[in-house]
């Protein structure tokens, strides 16, 4: 069975957005604050954005191919922190693994991939963002070594 890591190109574009949507449906799906919603549009908009800076070193779009399907995906981009002494970090956007596949190390391999490529360019953070209703995630991240680090509050009005 032939699996790799590879850099998301057009070739993977529908693939991405599906797996995207995925996540974005799972998100909206969760009891939050009744105002939260992922549009959607945002899928397409958001793999799109991410394929046109493609190659710029501003973003990491990898995902983890398993014969020929996409089954996992981590999209981050680099954020410039010169008030910081890490001056920059990388910022972990998005990472799905399809349903059906989860809990076979996809996810891991494009995380230990993605601190082999920030560590090459010198970062010292990753940072992410998850959402507190997301308890699978949360424990996830956890359990990969991340440390909950800033409260982001929110308010409706």
């Amino acid at each position: 069975m032939k699996e790799e890591i590879i850099f998301i190109t057009e070739e993977h574009r529908n693939e991405s957005i599906k797996l995207v949507q995925e996540f974005f449906n799972l998100i909206n799906s969760l009891n939050l604050d009744g105002v939260f919603k992922i549009k959607s549009s945002a899928a397409k908009k958001m793999v799109d954005v991410y394929l046109k800076l493609t190659g710029t070193e501003k973003v990491l779009f990898v995902g983890y191919l398993l014969e020929k399907e996409l089954v996992s995906l981590l999209i981050a981009k680099t954020e410039e922190r010169p008030y910081l002494e890490e001056e920059k970090i990388l910022y972990i956007d998005l990472a799905i693994t399809k349903k059906s596949k989860q809990k076979k190390g996809y996810m891991k391999s494009l995380l230990e991939f993605s601190y082999k490529w920030a560590k090459k360019k010198n970062f010292k953070i990753i940072e992410l963002r998850a959402i507190k209703e997301n308890k699978p995630a949360v424990a996830y991240w956890f359990q990969n070594g991340f440390e909950d680090f800033y409260i982001r509050f929110r308010k409706k009005i």
